[in-house]
């Protein structure tokens, strides 16, 4: 053999080469394709059954919730049915007519009896004290409306002076309830002690 039939062997031999590695190649990316393919089909299908599964499940659910609703319409046919007969069963009761003098009420103590427990009742103890009774019964009934009436002022003191703290003013009042000093207050929010019991000096 001559040198130039080796080089013509030798290119020979990589034109097969590469004529082999290119259809390789295609082989390959037939293979890749027609895979791909088969696996779209394959989650095509599979979709499919799921979604058929789906349709079965939820239809069987809308069956049974309407033989539920039709079970429960005709219970209640039957039960309306039974309430009309029973209705319609019973007799209506004779109109009650007073006597022609009215109805006398003057019989039941019941509730002057009650009322009297409840010490709601007429007061028959005002008739029987003596003059010095009577007096410490006045002194003693003043003096809870005073006491009454110093609560009540406190109480609205308290309650005047914290709702000017919520709106952002301080409020110092004296012992006769009267406003002394007001004072904005930077943030009322985080200010929530005064300082001073009710505000009051």
């Amino acid at each position: 053999m001559t040198p130039e039939d080796d080089q013509k062997e030798d290119k020979d031999n990589s034109k097969l080469l590469a004529l082999l590695l290119l259809i390789g190649a295609g082989v390959l990316a037939f293979l890749y394709l027609s895979s791909d393919n088969t696996k779209k089909k394959i989650a095509q299908i599979s979709a499919a059954v799921r979604s058929e599964k789906f349709e079965k499940s939820v239809n069987k659910h809308l069956m049974v919730t309407n033989e539920t609703m039709a079970l429960e319409r005709q219970r209640m046919e039957v039960e309306n049915a039974r309430l009309a007969s029973d209705f319609s069963s019973t007799k209506p009761q004779p109109t009650y007519t007073a006597p022609s003098g009215g109805v006398d009420l003057s019989q039941d103590n019941r509730a002057s009896d009650i009322a009297n427990e409840l010490g709601r009742g007429e007061r028959k103890e005002d008739s029987f004290l003596n003059p010095a009774d009577a007096v410490q019964k006045d002194l003693f009934n003043q003096q809870q409306s005073e006491e009454y009436s110093q609560a009540y002022k406190e109480e609205y003191a308290r309650q005047f002076v914290e709702n000017a703290r919520r709106g952002g003013y301080k409020v110092i009042l004296d012992s006769d309830y009267k406003v002394i000093s007001v004072q904005p207050i930077r943030n009322p929010s985080a200010n929530l002690d005064t300082g001073e019991p009710n505000g009051l000096q």
